[in-house]
């Protein structure tokens, strides 16, 4: 019952890649968990259980997976 989030298409067995709705790069089945899975980063009110692809824009953010890189 664990079923991708990405579909594919049947016709020509190419994958159709969505835009992740963090950080609007386009993935494939093999980067779904850096776009979907929530990581717990520490105590930044901005990217708290974010996924890892997410750009945290607070310039005070401390996390070490999502730190602001302005």
């Amino acid at each position: 019952m664990s079923q991708s989030s990405v579909p594919t298409r049947n016709d020509d067995d190419t994958q159709v890649r969505l835009p992740c709705l963090y950080c609007g790069e386009r993935y494939g089945p093999d980067e779904i968990e850096r776009h979907t899975e929530p990581v717990h980063c520490g105590p930044c009110i901005t990217c708290v259980d974010k996924p890892a692809c997410f750009d945290c824009r607070l310039m005070y953010c401390v996390c070490d997976v999502h730190q602001y890189r302005g």
